[in-house]
This record gives C-alpha cells, structure tokens and sequence, in this order.
C-alpha cells in the first residue's frame, strides 16, 4: 500500500577490507527497517555508496569529489571498520575518516561498528594497518561511542537501534503536531522555496584558483505542522531555460515541521537568475496549501 514519506539519505562508509557480505547485510537491515518502522513515522531510508552513486570528475581530490557528491548531502552514516583503516586523503587519515569528519562537523549522526569476530593472527604489513585502525579507534572512541560487532545479529541490532534513534527526533515532531491541531491557516507559514549555493575553492598544481559552486533547492516547512504530499514546480520558465532539479517522480512526501527537503539544482550558461516557484502541500488539518516564491540563484 502506498503511503507518505521523506527521504533520508544514509551514507554507508567503509575501508575496501570490509567484507561484501557485511555491505548486503547493512542494506538489507535497512530495508527491513523501512518495511517494519518507516512506514509507520512516514520516513525512508536510502542507502547511498561511492561504488554505486559516485560520478567520474576531475579537477580536486579524488576524496573531495566524493565529499561533494553523496557525502555533504547524507543525512545520516554508518562506517564500518574491519582490520584496516584506509588510505591516507592528505585531509584525514583515510577515505572513510575524512567522511566521518565531514558529517560530525555538519552536525548529522555517525554509526561507527567495528568487525570483533575471532579471525587469524595477523602478522607484518597487515599487523602494521591493524595497529594504526586500533590508534585511530583509540582517539576517536574519546569522542563517540564505538561499537563492536562479533557477528550478523549484532550487527542488525546496533544497526536497527541507530536507525530507530536517528530518526525519533522526525517521530516526535510529527506526533506532537498531531495532538495539537493548528488554528486557522496562518498565511505567513508555508513550504517555502530558496536557492542555496555551497562554494569550494582549490588551487591546482600550477597555482591556478579554481571555484565550485553546487546549488540546491531547498523546500522549508515552516508550518507547525507536518506539510503532506509536497510536491512542487517552476513556473513561467524562459522558453529552453535550464532551471531544474534530480528528483524523483511523484510527490515528495512529507516534511516534519521546522525540517528541509535539498535537492541539487540543476543550472547552465543562461539559466534565469530568478523563477517563480510554486509549492503545494496538505497540512495537519488536511487542508490543501499552495506557498509562491521567487527562488534567486
């Protein structure tokens, strides 16, 4: 049965040590969770990976280019650690350090599991990668709680609680709202559009200053309650205008409210500075609203 629900975007990082099998379980106790708790606060969780989402690019750090594709946009993560902690960024001690990084300092919430079940000794090189996995373990565990897993059980467990935890501040919102119906539509809140842009600057080996820009829509439920079946629309576009976002089809779902909806926007040489942009949505009392804005780039 269909039903409403807002995307969450989940960030699984982890050293190329990490075992296949130990990859599937993490997407299937994601979907399991979406089938038996999602659907019940209106939230889905997807499942994002460099080997399946990152795009091929040149111009920064292999790393970076990651960063600003799937790992700035995550909303959440879990990192999994088996024997090794990864190959050094030249910004952190390894790929899947510099992603736990990024995301603790953008505030969004990191599971860090870490394998515990009995294997061989390790000797020489792999000894060596162990002991700097345990040094990094060592100082991260002074600021977050790391957990440790000795097989698939437990795995799903820690993975099922952090889920459940991560997204309860979503449940809440919704649930308060609900036990207390607004009053009269207040004309001033609303699913408002805005244009955001996040700029990056490098200087490459010949000491030449390049600038990224990345734009976003934004949607911002401001209502104090939850905005249902939004969906949205840019309208009077220019004739050939590229002024468009990757989404996917059908309405978006539900946004808890004082919560945002990001989605890249898409924009070209003699894309339009500014387009009017009409969202609609059904709030807590199952009134149908429609919010107009200009949205500036």
């Amino acid at each position: 049965m269909a039903y409403p629900t807002l995307a969450v975007h989940l960030l699984i990082s982890a050293p190329g040590d990490v075992p296949l099998d130990d990859m599937a379980v993490i997407r299937k106790t994601i979907s399991q969770w979406n089938l038996n708790l999602g659907r019940h606060v209106g939230l889905t969780v997807l499942p994002v990976s460099w080997t399946e989402h990152a795009v091929a690019e040149f111009g920064e750090r292999p790393q970076e280019i990651l960063n600003h594709q799937i790992v700035e946009e995550a909303d959440l993560a879990v990192a999994l650690f088996q024997d090794r902690l990864g190959t050094p960024t030249g910004e952190a001690e390894s790929g899947t350090a510099e992603e736990i990084k990024v995301l603790v300092a953008a505030g969004k919430s990191v599971a860090v599991l870490v394998n515990s079940a009995p294997r061989p000794p390790l000797s020489g090189e792999a000894l060596d990668a162990r002991q700097r996995l345990n040094a990094y373990l060592g100082e991260l565990r002074k600021s977050a709680l790391v957990l440790e897993y000795g097989n698939d059980g437990a795995r799903i467990g820690q993975l099922n609680n952090f889920l459940s935890r991560a997204t309860a501040q979503f449940q809440q919102s919704v649930e308060s709202s609900k036990d207390a119906p607004p009053d009269a539509p207040d004309p001033s809140e609303g699913v408002w559009p805005r244009a955001e842009v996040r700029e990056s600057v490098k200087t490459d080996s010949k000491g030449r200053v390049n600038t990224r820009r990345n734009w976003s829509l934004v949607l911002h439920n401001t209502s104090r309650g939850p905005a249902a079946d939004v969906d949205f629309e840019f309208v009077d576009l220019p004739e050939n205008a590229v002024f468009r976002v990757r989404r996917e089809a059908g309405p978006l779902g539900t946004i808890p409210p004082g919560q945002e909806a990001r989605f890249p926007l898409l924009l070209a040489a003699g894309s339009p500075d500014a387009v009017d942009c009409v969202v609609t949505w059904t709030d807590a009392s199952g009134n149908g609203r429609e919010t107009r804005a200009t949205v500036r780039t």
